[in-house]
């Protein structure tokens, strides 16, 4: 038995900061799924998501068409991972099987990204199911993600604007598509002060930011970030069906 105080989900740096556009629901399936990982998995293992779970720790329900126009975009999206080495385009699943009037879905991921989500060593982002499932924003959840990475160092990194819209995809890196929030003041109404209110309201972090200026023109942000007493207590999440095999 777990509780969600005991359930951490951990992400692989590269695939934290890697640019992928997740919606709020794709990003509530990626979440959970990352928190039944175990070091111990075999390759083909195949993990169950029941959605009454995910209905407890959310408060949001979503529908069968909802779920499966998730995970269709999922599959089919990639993510951009770069390091110094290389640059990777890596799929999420190899196969997500719907089980009809059960309630729960079964999902095997591509054995390629694998690497990425089991790598714990010491370059890795750990943060609570909790907070990331009651964050409703995907710029929030993103963000929050984001923080986790500094919590221990009190500020992030500072992060060009540039480069932080296309983290987000704010921005299309090849222009095909328009850029969102333009305007400083969108972008500071419609993802930055959401982002703050939610972390806030709902996790452990307590984080604010600056947006840094050059001339005349902001060009940069940077988050601070500090941990707090959560405001919400976590819902007691029974899960009997972690066990390979089930």
């Amino acid at each position: 038995m777990e509780s969600t105080d005991a359930l951490q989900v951990r992400q692989h740096n590269a695939i934290t900061t890697a640019r992928y556009d997740y919606t709020a629901c794709q990003l509530d399936l990626l979440f959970f799924l990352l928190s039944k990982l175990r070091r111990e998995d075999a390759p083909n293992q195949e993990y169950q998501i029941h959605m009454n779970e995910v209905v407890a720790m959310t408060g949001r329900e979503w529908h069968y068409k909802q779920l499966k126009e998730a995970t269709e975009s999922m599959g089919s999206r990639m993510f951009e991972v770069e390091n110094d080495e290389a640059y990777v385009q890596l799929w999420m699943f190899q196969k997500v099987e719907y089980v009809k009037g059960q309630g729960f879905l079964r999902i095997r991921l591509s054995e390629d990204i694998r690497p990425y989500l089991f790598e714990l060593k010491n370059n890795f982002t750990s943060f609570q199911l909790f907070s990331a499932l009651k964050i409703s924003s995907k710029y929030a959840k993103r963000i929050y993600r984001l923080a986790s990475q500094w919590k221990d160092i009190g500020e992030t990194k500072t992060y060009d604007l540039e480069e932080f819209k296309l983290m987000l995809k704010l921005k299309d890196a090849k222009g095909k598509e328009p850029e969102q929030f333009q305007r400083i003041s969108d972008l500071k109404a419609k993802v930055l002060d959401i982002a703050v209110r939610q972390i806030n309201e709902n996790t452990e972090l307590k984080i604010g930011y600056t947006l840094l200026k050059q001339g005349r023109s902001f060009h940069a942000v940077r988050f601070y970030v500090t941990r707090q007493q959560p405001k919400q207590l976590p819902i007691p999440l029974r899960n009997p069906r972690n066990r390979p095999g089930y």
